[in-house]
């Protein structure tokens, strides 16, 4: 019988510690600079681990969880900028897609995120998975606090109105933040369901840098313990 392995993604430290604290049967594996960590959580096989900010770092780390650890699922936990006024600190936004809002070859006749060989700007996430996500979230936080929609990827960490306003006007992007939309690419070009994970830590504006400093360890929590539940249901 086939036991899949589930991939659980953090860019930082504070996004996946509480699942390593309930991990069973842990051990380390490094493959290149990064520490992979395989065991069991929520009675699921998985391997987690920190990729490091920005999109490289996630794509390296993605490839090599589906390549080296033959992951058949990828979820993605972290923080991010609200870009939707709707959102207040702490709400989380689940991927329905995801855009890289730097990506650039408008010089060249193409939209503004769509990058070569690609169909659409947009990587669509998993509906599977994003169903099992909303059902977790909302029974954590609540419904009034959990949201669907596009999150909008780029390396840089958008800290003013105006560009908020842009990735939000261009792309109708509910956050933003640095590896989820690198993360979806790398999934969907070997056909691994994924989605992403966002508890705002920021408004993404001029107060962002404030914001990201004192609500980061709570909103992070918030999202790894709705990847606990959310194990339960895969």
């Amino acid at each position: 019988m086939f036991l899949e392995k589930i991939g659980i993604i953090g860019a930082l430290d504070a996004e996946i510690d509480i699942l390593l604290n309930s991990m069973e049967n842990k051990r380390e594996i490094k493959i290149g600079k990064t520490v992979f960590y395989e065991g069991r959580l929520s009675e699921k096989d998985v391997v987690v681990f920190k990729c490091g900010v920005g999109k490289v770092n996630a794509a390296i780390g993605a490839n090599t969880a589906i390549l080296k650890f033959d992951v058949s699922k990828i979820i993605f936990t972290g923080i991010a900028g609200a870009i939707d006024n709707k959102l207040n600190i702490l709400d989380l936004v689940i991927s329905t897609d995801l855009v890289q809002h730097d990506f650039d070859l408008t010089g060249f006749g193409y939209p503004l995120g769509l990058i070569d060989g690609e169909k659409s700007i947009k990587f669509k996430a998993d509906e599977t998975l994003v169903t099992i996500a909303n059902n977790s979230a909302t029974k954590i936080l609540g419904e009034d606090k959990v949201y669907l929609g596009t999150i909008a990827t780029g390396d840089q960490f958008v800290a003013n109105k105006r560009q908020v306003n842009f990735i939000g006007e261009t792309f109708g992007a509910k956050a933003t933040e640095m590896e989820g939309a690198a993360v979806a690419q790398v999934a969907l070009n070997y056909d691994i369901p994924f989605v992403v994970l966002r508890a705002m830590s920021d408004k993404a504006d001029g107060s962002a840098h404030m914001d990201y400093n004192e609500f980061k360890p709570v909103a992070a929590d918030h999202s790894a313990k709705i990847v606990v539940d959310m194990l339960k249901h895969i």
